[in-house]
This record gives structure tokens, sequence and C-alpha cells, in this order.
């Protein structure tokens, strides 16, 4: 399925780009050319291929071959240089119907004169204006158009002014039909002149420049495009609802919504330029306007696409862990994320060329004004910078417990965006740390541990003897290094001196173990191991408190005392004193050799040691 929407995404771009470039290609231009050698010489080839043209989209054929050859060559003897390249049929339909409208008022009052503008500095003689009014032919000097007579670019951004002129002037003498006003009331090729001319005489009157026919297709089609796009949405959010979390690979709802959205947008589009044919300022709004929501459509598709597929990545790794608590979802997403908005910085580059918009100004001035983009998002750019280094160093991953800061604070990763990380303390709220400060912490990853640390200190009452004390050393040595959970290495359970109430023995000890449940329980399980051997030798704990007693204070029993001193005297006669440690052979022996958790305990039921 992933292939098949792959398949889908680089068919739809290909569609989309194939779209563009059908607007501006020439489709005949290796058929026929026009000479263009002279002023006269252009003002001729238009004059023959403008008739050609018009009457090719007056008989409704406009499309054909003809009627493309017809079209090309009209358009050949203009300078569309500044033209922006979005489909540009019914803005140079409209270039070119001007233009000959312009001619024939001419040609109704005198035959057509040129009178030569000024030379240039090299003293040559390279622009032409048509007698009587403000068009200008003129020789192109470099490009690959060099030697040819054009209409100039500035006459052409100038014809609708020019146009307005003469009819003004001549409104009431006009002795042939306006083919301007023909032009605008006229449907474009997609759409049948016969059909359009049967609707109402009321839908032909001009409003704002268009007929109304024009305003209600523009109008409906609006609607039904934002309907459309708001169902076919509706219907992605159904189709991932579906799957929810079980198919994370078939969660493309929003992928296939995109896609549509895209094609209707397109069919909106080629409508608009090839149905309704809109012209002028209504046309360069509306199109622009598409062309907008259109870059935003397959921008979002673009982005989407890349965190999908990162997204299966995700999953395909951790199968089993929810995709918030992947380990490298958040990198894989960050660098997704990257990747997609460079390609959607790099399409928008393209689309202001398609506009029309020159993007040679824009990179020239990034050597001026990069430096003050580069201070103005210098900020980002750092979190940007080290929440990369944080996914690089590998030191921290999202789920994990963390101690951070100077006030060593405890918290587990959520997220490491691209300008921030998240953090759900143990209040389990949700401090935000931009990334720059956060990598610059002291961070102690407390789920990296190998094993627990367990420190106490033992406080005993001095009134015990020295062998009931190196008795109970022994046998506290004895049980940790039996314990299955605890090192052999370091165990530490060592006399370390008097305190100012109590003898104080240091025990450390390490546990097998990172959970800190797990941990919990070990030490409560050794910390009544240390209670039982305490009570065995007969010591008592001591406390730091003060008492006034009526009586005698209850002595150590004697009983108990006599046996410590046999034990330790054993010791000494089988040469088995257990001090400064136990023999590496009987260190060996008593390995491991209790049982944890006890028979009777609940838990073995269900865990491992059944």
């Amino acid at each position: 399925m992933t292939r098949l929407l792959i398949a889908i995404t680089l068919l739809s771009l290909s569609v989309s780009t194939m779209a563009s470039a059908a607007s501006t290609e020439d489709p005949v231009s290796a058929q026929r050319s026009i000479d263009l050698s002279s002023p006269q010489q252009t003002l001729d080839s238009f004059l023959r291929s403008s008739k050609q043209v018009i009457s090719a989209w007056r008989s409704e054929q406009f499309n054909s071959l003809e009627g493309q050859i017809a079209f090309y060559q009209a358009s050949k003897a203009l300078d569309l240089s500044t033209t922006a390249n979005r489909n540009r049929n019914v803005v140079v339909m409209e270039k070119i119907v001007l233009l000959r409208e312009i001619l024939n008022r001419i040609e109704s009052r005198e035959s057509v004169q040129f009178t030569p503008l000024p030379a240039d500095e090299a003293g040559l003689k390279s622009r032409w204006r048509i007698s009587g009014t403000d068009l200008i032919i003129e020789k192109q000097l470099e490009g690959f158009r060099a030697g040819q007579y054009l209409f100039s670019a500035l006459s052409v951004n100038r014809l609708s002014h020019q146009y307005f002129l003469f009819a003004i002037s001549e409104k009431q003498n006009l002795a042939h039909q306006d083919l301007y006003q023909e032009f605008i009331l006229n449907p474009g090729p997609l759409l049948s002149r016969s059909l359009v001319m049967s609707l109402p005489a009321w839908s032909q009157e001009l409003l704002a420049g268009l007929p109304i026919w024009q305003w209600i297709m523009l109008l409906s089609m609006s609607l039904v495009s934002f309907k459309a796009i708001r169902f076919s949405f509706l219907l992605g959010q159904l189709w991932n609802a579906r799957f929810n979390n079980s198919k994370r690979h078939w969660q493309f709802g929003k992928q296939l919504a995109l896609i549509f959205n895209i094609s209707w947008m397109m069919l909106f589009s080629k409508i608009i330029d090839d149905g309704i044919w809109l012209y002028g300022m209504v046309y360069q709004i509306s199109s622009s306007l598409i062309l907008s929501v259109q870059f935003v459509l397959v921008a979002w598709f673009v982005l989407s696409i890349f965190i999908y597929i990162a997204i299966l990545i995700t999953t395909k790794k951790y199968q089993d862990t929810p995709l918030e608590s992947s380990p490298d979802s958040s990198l894989i997403l960050v660098l997704a994320k990257i990747l997609g908005g460079i390609t959607i910085v790099l399409l928008g580059l393209y689309v202001l060329e398609f506009m029309g918009v020159s993007i040679s100004p824009l990179v020239a001035g990034l050597g001026v004004g990069g430096l003050a983009i580069a201070l103005a998002i210098r900020p980002l750019l750092e979190n940007l910078i080290n929440g990369l280094t944080l996914y690089a160093d590998g030191g921290i991953k999202i789920g994990e417990l963390c101690r951070y800061g100077d006030k060593n604070l405890y918290g587990v990763i959520e997220n490491i965006g691209l300008r921030a990380t998240r953090i759900r303390t143990l209040e389990r709220s949700v401090i935000t740390i931009p990334n720059s400060e956060f990598a610059n912490m002291e961070i102690d990853n407390l789920e990296r541990r190998d094993r627990r640390r367990m420190e106490h200190i033992l406080k005993l009452r001095p009134e015990i003897s020295v062998e009931q004390l190196q008795v109970l050393l022994v046998n506290l040595r004895r049980d940790f290094l039996r314990h299955p959970k605890v090192e052999e290495e370091p165990t530490r359970v060592r006399f370390m001196g008097l305190g100012s109430y109590s003898l104080n023995v240091s025990i450390v000890l390490y546990i097998r173990c990172r959970d800190h449940d797990e941990f919990m329980a070990l030490q409560e399980d050794l910390l009544f191991m240390l209670y039982k051997a305490v009570d065995q030798v007969g010591a008592k704990l001591a406390f730091s408190t003060q008492h006034q007693y009526a009586g005698k204070l209850k002595t150590i029993e004697a009983e108990q005392v006599l046996k410590a001193q046999q034990t330790v005297q054993k010791w000494h006669d089988e040469e088995s004193f257990p001090f400064p440690n136990f023999s590496y052979s009987y260190r060996y022996e008593i390995k491991d050799t209790s049982i944890f958790p006890v028979l009777t305990s609940a838990v073995r039921k269900d865990s491992q040691f059944n």
C-alpha cells in the first residue's frame, strides 16, 4: 500500500508539472515561423495571424491545430517577457484582441505609418512608433530573439489603456464590430458560444467589467470548490479514524484528500482559464488566488508525505510502541519536517517565478539582507541546531527519566522539537525548555543506569559486645552476597566508627535493576533481611532521643552475648575468621543461594521465578 501511495503521489506531481508546462509550451513552435525581420513585416505577420486566430475562436476551433498555429504566430509578434507564466492563453488572447482592435481602428481612418524614434547611443535606429498611437515596435538586441522586431513589452502592457482612449473618442463612429467587446462577452474554447449566447439578455450585461454570467459561474465554482475541499478532508479524517493506531501504514486519508483537492484546483483553474475565460484584473486576482491555494495544498501535501514516511519508518522500527513514546520518533519527525520545509521553499521560489515575480533581486538581496535575516532568526537556528545536537549525541531519548539543571529537577523527556524540549515533571506538569538552554545543562540520564546504588547507615546501641558486632557484620555480608539481585562487587558492610549515641555500620550495595519501583521492592526485601540479622544477634537500634527512666535500663541478654563470643572463637579455631572479608571460595559457595522472592510471595505465581 505504501508503494501505491508513492505512485499516486508521483503521478499527481507529474500531472501538475505537465499541466504547468503545457500552459507555456509552444505546441507547434517547430512547424511554422513568421517574418519578423522589419517593423512592416512584423505588422503584416501579426495582422494575418491574428485574423486567423480570431476566426478560429469565433468558429469554436481555437484548440484545433490551425487555431493553435495562428495563436502561436500572433503571440510571437509580441514581447511577452513581462507577462506572467501562469496559463497565458487567456492573457495573450486578450492582448491579441486588443492590439487587433486598435489596428482595425487605425486602418479605418488611414493607412498605418511608422515614425522612427531617436537612435540609441550607438547611432542605431531600433524603435518605431505606429503613427497616432503609443504602439512601439522594437528591435531585439540580445537574447535568442535578437534581430527580430516585436511590439515592445511596454506597449503590450499598455494595450488596454490605448484601447480605452480609442473607445472613448470613437464610441459613436465605429464602422465595425468591436472585437474586444465581443471577446469579453463570450466564453473560452471549453464552453459553447451558442450556449452562452442563448442565455437571457440580462446575463450578458456587464457588472464591474465582467458579464453577469461569468460572475455567476465564478461564484458557483468557488462555492462548489469550498464544499468539495471540506468534504474531502472530512472523508480523510474518517478514513484515518477507521484504522486509528492499529494500522498506521493505512492512515493516508489526509494525503488522499490533498491529492483530490490539488486535482480539483487544477480543474478549477482550467475552467477559469479556458472555460469562463476571465480577463483583466479579475482574472489576475482569481488566478493568483487559485495558484496560492494550489501552492498551499501542494506544500501541505509534500510536508504530510515526509511525515507519513517518517511515521512508517518509526512504526517499522518500533512496532509495539506508541508513536509518541518511540525513542527516535521525534528525531525522524524533525528531519522529515526539515526536508519538507526545504522542498517547500524551493517549490515557493518556482511558484514566484511562475507568477512573474523575478527571484534574481531576491537572491541578490540576500547578500545585503542576509545578515539582518540571520540575526533575526539566530535564536531559531540555535534551537534547531542544539535540538539536532541532542539527537546526534544520543545522551537522552523520549521516555527517559532525567535529572537536569542546577536545581536537580527530575522529569521524563516527552518531546524534542525544532525549538524546545518538553519534560513531564514528577508533579505531572509539563516544562518547556528551549533547546539552546537545555543542551547546555548538566543532564543526568537515570534510565541509563545499569545498577542501582543502595546506601544506608545502620546505627546500633553501644551496649553490644565486639563479638556481637562482628557476627552481625558477617551475617549481613553473607545474606547480601547470597541475594540473587545484589552485585558481588562492591558489597560493603563495614563498621565505620562511633557516633554521638551509636555504633555506625556503613552499608553500600549495588542492585541489578533500573526501574525505580523494582529498586524500591528489592531495597525493602534487603532491609527486612538487615532487621532480622540485627535481631538475631541481640543488637538494638539506636535513636537520638533522651529518656528519663524511673527504673533500670534493660540490659542485653547474657546468653546472646555468650553465643556471639563462642561463634567468634570458633572462627578463630577453624582459621576462618571472616575479617576483613570472606575467603574467595566461601564467597563463590554462597553466591546467589538465597531465594528471592520467598516461596510464599504472592508475586511468584505470575513472575519469572515461578
